[in-house]
């Protein structure tokens, strides 16, 4: 039987505030309904969010807020093109003091489609890409960092399997253009159902996804259990290793994982909730769970065993090497819904435990702040959605304000305006080498041919790389050049050429060539990415 609990917090509207009013908190726009789902310290020790404005729950515009230390907003922007459903879901810093994000629009195509967004350092608008898909499904930009060559995006969307092809990374170049695409959790055709919720980018510049998939129990491949899973790939896309978590200290393991951060030997440490179904103590617990770098399920802790309903979503270090999490959960049926925030050590056990409102709805994102302090943001609904910021030292204390003055936005020339963006975006067909194969084939005629052959480079190049456990399949939207190689039925080399960037066209004489088969191929580094076969007479 499968087991499955939706996701806690999502079902009530009762919030009373437990911190008073001499304590570090803020609210933004307390009279529109607005909600913060991100946030990154900036290189002035400013705080970004990203969110959105939203109508009746639902997310109308993109809304990116500045506030300074003590979290009062500097300036904002609206990202908006009329009522577009335009909301922001991750937000980081960029290496020019700018900032890019990731999340969904409908403002092109009446359906959610995933977007990013480049702003430099003064708030403007650089680049925005809306990548049209075929599916009515919702999809969005979940996460996105800046590599030394340009960005890399989780997607949350469908492919051609649309209830298995979900977890998706985009590679883009500096000006946010594709340079390649690939779907996770293929290759084990146990994984059924899996959703990504983050990704995040390690000291070794290597990527790991948290989310959950279904997955069966060892030994009974027809039931299947609600897991968390962790995929890591290097900083090319290549996959790692991918881990549904599913049999730890003895016990068969159900629940999810939501965000994660490393220590110093690799080991990863992730929030979560741990759903037990026998026994006294059954219920949904806020849970950690620790796994090595190279995979292996090495423990996890209940962090409050006796919750009926709970789970930690965010989490972050203090330098003592302290854990935190942002924390709901409640503690009988009926009972009150608490959000708040449990401390422990790298082992899980609780150190101490705050509890700070009462809500419905938990933390969206968390930052350790330069100073070792823990800043929480999320939008909590008291008859509308509001975003709040709270600010906690590491003994989980509400921080003090300063009162030093401090320099914000330097890297900009003139004052920041708030104002607003609009979707001025480039339409990307994200789907075409999939809905359309033939651009993703070389081609060669004529065929037969007796003077000149011509040789037709495809608008996409396909890859697939295939290992004993792996099958990731590559698409290059983009690429410096490729090598064009003709072999004769013996396989001796008869020709071979260099196709520069942008070169869709060559023409090769064969005047003079012996009669026969030939096989043209098309390499992209060391990887076959075309191949055809063709007469000479």
């Amino acid at each position: 039987m499968k087991y499955y609990k939706g996701i806690i917090f999502l079902l009530f509207a009762k919030f009373s505030m437990l911190t008073n009013a001499q304590e570090w908190h803020q609210v933004y726009f307390p009279d529109k309904s607005n909600s913060t789902y991100a946030v990154y310290e900036g290189y002035d020790h400013g705080y970004i969010l990203g969110g959105d404005f939203r109508q009746n729950s639902i997310p109308m515009h993109g809304l990116v807020i500045k506030t300074d230390l003590n979290g009062d907003m500097l300036w904002h922007k609206v990202i908006s093109s009329n009522s577009d459903n335009t909301s922001i879901r991750d937000i980081n810093e960029t290496t020019d003091g700018g900032c890019v994000f990731t999340g969904f629009t409908a403002g092109i195509t009446g359906y959610w489609n995933p977007f990013t967004m480049k702003l430099n350092s003064c708030g403007e608008l650089e680049w925005c890409n809306i990548y049209n898909t075929p599916s009515h499904d919702p999809e969005w930009g979940q996460s996105i960092f800046q590599t030394p060559s340009g960005y890399i995006a989780l997607f949350k969307r469908y492919g051609e399997d649309p209830q298995n092809q979900r977890i998706w990374l985009y590679k883009f170049d500096q000006e946010g253009d594709l340079f390649w695409a690939k779907c996770y959790a293929q290759s084990d055709t146990l994984i059924r159902g899996e959703i990504s919720v983050k990704m995040f980018l390690n000291n070794e510049s290597h990527f790991l996804i948290n989310g959950y998939c279904y997955y069966p129990n060892p030994g009974n491949p027809n039931n299947l259990f609600l897991r968390p899973l962790l995929i890591k790939t290097d900083s090319t896309g290549v996959v790692d290793w991918e881990l549904p978590w599913v049999f730890s200290e003895g016990e068969n393991y159900y629940g999810q994982s939501y965000m994660s951060v490393f220590d110093n030997e690799g080991n990863i440490f992730s929030s979560g909730r741990h759903i037990i179904t026998e026994g006294p103590l059954q219920g949904d617990k806020p849970a950690l769970i620790k796994t090595d770098e190279n995979g292996n399920e090495i423990s996890y802790s209940d962090l409050l065993s006796e919750t009926y309903l709970g789970l930690t979503y965010t989490i972050n270090w203090f330098t003592d090497s302290s854990l935190v999490f942002g924390a709901g959960w409640i503690n009988e049926t009926g009972g009150d819904e608490y959000v708040g925030v449990i401390k422990t050590d790298k082992t899980g056990s609780v150190q101490q435990i705050k509890e700070m409102f009462f809500s419905a709805f938990i933390f969206s994102d968390a930052e350790t702040t330069f100073d070792n302090k823990l800043l929480l943001v999320g939008g909590f609904w008291d008859g509308i959605w509001r975003s709040y910021a709270y600010k906690l030292n590491s003994n989980l204390e509400y921080d003090s304000i300063y009162t030093q003055p401090f320099i914000y936005d330097s890297l900009c020339p003139y004052p920041i305006p708030s104002d607003t963006i609009p979707l001025d975006c480039v339409v990307v067909g994200i789907d075409e080498p999939f809905a359309e194969t033939e651009k993703s084939r070389l081609k060669v005629y004529p065929n037969p041919a007796s003077t000149i052959l011509h040789i037709e480079i495809p608008t996409y190049l396909k890859t697939s790389n295939q290992t004993q456990t792996f099958i990731v399949t590559t698409i290059h939207y983009q690429w410096d050049q490729t090598r064009l190689e003709i072999y004769n039925l013996f396989g001796q080399l008869i020709m071979r050429k260099e196709i520069p960037v942008g070169e869709k066209l060559v023409d090769v004489d064969v005047s003079g060539w012996k009669k026969g088969m030939y096989v043209v191929k098309l390499m992209y580094g060391k990887e076959g990415v075309g191949n055809a076969k063709v007469v000479i007479q």
